[in-house]
């Protein structure tokens, strides 16, 4: 007998048959009580789940989405000032900037 998991009821009949099964050694009284309970606690996980892989699938295309609307404007070249350098007059208006290039300056030196 093939089982259908893509349909919830042939999913369901497949875990009450096997939960059935696991519980054949249990008190008749408590048997029924702790399968329905199990059986919402699954339904509460697998929604979770479900609902924790739309959220990261909608991550992940708003960031696919914003990469690939990055790489048009890169391809069309309308990235405007982002992608240049800072000029050096732009380094010489900061003070805290130029100690910190002449910092890295002297550590090059020291390597070679």
């Amino acid at each position: 007998m093939t089982m259908d998991f893509s349909k919830k009821e042939d999913r369901e009949g497949y875990l009450q048959a096997k939960l059935d099964d696991l519980l054949d050694g249990i008190n008749a009284s408590y048997g029924q009580s702790l399968l329905d309970e199990l059986m919402v606690r699954l339904e509460t996980t697998i929604d979770d789940f479900n609902k924790e892989v739309d959220d990261l699938m909608d991550v992940l295309k708003k960031s696919s989405d914003e990469k690939e609307a990055l790489m048009q404007k890169i391809k069309s070249g309308d990235l405007q000032g982002s992608a240049q350098p800072p000029s050096e007059t732009d380094a010489s208006d900061s003070p805290s900037e130029e100690k910190v290039l002449s910092e890295w300056e002297k550590r090059l030196e020291g390597m070679s």
